[in-house]
Parts: C-alpha cells; structure tokens; sequence
C-alpha cells in the first residue's frame, strides 16, 4: 500500500519558518489533495495548490511558487532532484508498505539468485521502495551462499534510485542488477542503458525474472521509430521549459546538425508536450529533448514518429543499432 507521511515534511517546512506553502501534487495523488491541504492548514500553513501535471522532481515551479508570494515549495511523491533552487524546496516522497509480502519477495528473490548461481548483484529501485534498500542487502548478504550486494549511489540520486531519465545508480562492477519494484519501464531502461543482466524483483506480483521477451520487443519499437523518423524531411526538435528538463543547447546542436544533412529543423519550447499542443507545427518528426518517457511511454499518442534526442545518432547513422543504448543520465 502506498502511504504518504507529512510529519517530516512538516517539520522541515517549520524549520523554514514557512507560512505560504506552494504545494505540487503529482497525477497519482491528485485525488488527495483537498485531503492533504487540510492535513497542512490543520498544521497552521497557508497553501497555494498547483493544480498543473506534475510528473517528476525535475517539473519543480518555482516561478510560480514566488509569484504567488510562497515561502517554500512543497513537493510530493519524489525526491531531489534540481541541485539549485530560488527558492526553498521541501520533498515529501511516497512510500510503499508491503507487510508480509516483504519476506515473500525476499525468499522467492534469494531462491532465484541460488537457482542461478548468481554471486553478485547490484541493487536499484525508485523512491516509493528506496527504504526496503538496505534491508533486502542484509537479507540476501545473510547464510552461507555468500552473495555480495552493492548499493550504488548515483548523479542527483539517493543510492540505488533510477529515475525515467537517471540510470547512473546501476554503474556497478556486478553484472547482474535486481529492480525491486515493478512496471517494465525502470528495467528495461537499466538493461538499455547498462548493457547488463536485469532481474525484476517485483514485491507487488511476488515474482522474481528476467525480461528477454520485452527487451527484444523494446529494441524492436525504437529502431521501427528511428527509420520512420529518418524518412523525414522536416523536424520539429521540441524543449521543455521545465527547469529540470531544459535542453536548449542540446537542440541547437541537434538543428545544426540535421541541417548539415540538408534537412529542415525548427525549434518549438513549451511546458507540457503532447500531440494536441503540436497540433499546428507542418514537420514530418519530433525530436524530444525533454522526459525521455514521453517518446517511450507515449509514442503511441503521437500521429507522427518522436524519437528522444540521444537517438538522433542512430538517425545519422553515426551509431549501430547493434549498440542501442540509452543514456545513463538524460
């Protein structure tokens, strides 16, 4: 079950001497929130909500926050992420409370490992499971099959966290690393982006495997995009004026070099990308330079290819699809 505790966020917003709280909400819990203002006001705080989409640390609005006279921002459901801030930022992340499903996962994730004669992994997972890290590592180091854990600690990330657009806690000298939690989208971006063995540890389905099928079906989907993207005659290199997504260099770097091949480029900045607000931009592609998730997840939604912009090297044909990687840090 997931559960969202305030008290510590509470505490550091008191710290602060906070009265005006700027509250951002991510989608999952937009139908707590008249819940969760009143825990705060309850608190003695004043609370301006952003009722905007919220996807990620990276998607912080202090602007916003400042505009509206707020003293600190309150940030739900992750963790750091922006290093430098205008103003004060409190995060408050949700965790999940799996009771006895726990032990379940951590005996079919240990007969797994013994199985496989797997002798070292390394560990990652995402904010809602970061606090089950250490315990699971004193689990499975425990008895006599001697397994070594590694928790890593990556760029701008607790140790062992993988965000859509942050791998580098999986830069490990194990060459099998276990996900402990559960969707597709967190492992294969590991396997893509590491190049090594993943084992998806999910405490949700009480299962512990691999994922040959969906890798093949992920690599699949990418090049199809990639070669339709190529085809193109005219691109649209989309920049998300988020701060912690903002690539501007990146797409004029990108623009210059598909003009080089004699291709048209234009670039289009906007906060939130989706097919709807491109609705009027003629070019034939779209080049995202923002959440490398919105071409991932979402392709589908979009009436014309979108590729993430590391994925332009395969388009120029400077990197071999053999070599398809994702970049450990977006």
């Amino acid at each position: 079950m997931l559960k969202l505790e305030l008290s510590d966020a509470v505490k550091q917003l008191k710290k602060l001497h906070a009265k005006r709280v700027f509250l951002q909400v991510p989608e999952g819990l937009k139908t707590k929130t008249e819940g969760i203002i009143a825990e705060l006001e309850e608190k003695g705080f004043e609370v301006v909500t952003s009722m905007d989409p919220c996807f990620g640390a990276c998607d912080l609005k202090q602007n916003e926050a400042k505009r509206m006279g707020c003293d600190a921002i309150l940030h739900l459901g992750h963790t750091e992420f922006v290093e430098k801030t205008t103003i004060p930022v409190v995060y408050s992340p949700l965790k999940y409370e799996l009771g006895e499903n726990f032990e379940r996962e951590m005996r079919i994730l240990k007969e797994y490992l013994i199985d496989e004669k797997i002798k070292e992994i390394c560990l990652t997972t995402t904010a809602q499971f970061l606090h089950y890290l250490p315990q699971i590592k004193t689990e499975i180091e425990k008895g006599k099959e001697k397994i070594k854990v590694f928790i890593e600690k990556g760029k701008r990330t607790e140790n062992g966290q993988v965000l859509g657009c942050n791998y580098s806690s999986a830069q490990t000298k194990a060459n099998t690393i276990i996900y402990f939690g559960d969707g597709l989208f967190h492992p294969l971006g590991i396997h893509f982006a590491t190049g090594k063995k993943v084992i998806i540890a999910n405490p949700l389905e009480l299962s512990a495997r691999t994922l040959e099928e969906e890798k093949n079906n992920f690599l699949k989907r990418r090049i199809l995009l990639i070669e339709r993207a190529k085809e193109a005659k005219s691109y649209a290199i989309l920049v998300s004026t988020k701060e912690g997504q903002n690539r501007m260099d990146t797409a004029e770097q990108i623009k210059k070099e598909l003009e080089k091949k004699g291709k048209s480029a234009r670039i289009y900045t906007m906060d939130f990308i989706s097919d709807t607000a491109l609705l009027g931009i003629n070019a034939e592609a779209f080049i995202n330079t923002a959440c490398p998730r919105i071409s991932i997840d979402d392709y589908l939604q979009y009436k014309k290819p979108i590729i993430n912009y590391p994925e332009v090297e395969y388009l120029l044909g400077k990197k071999s699809y053999e070599n398809y990687k994702l970049e450990l840090i977006y």
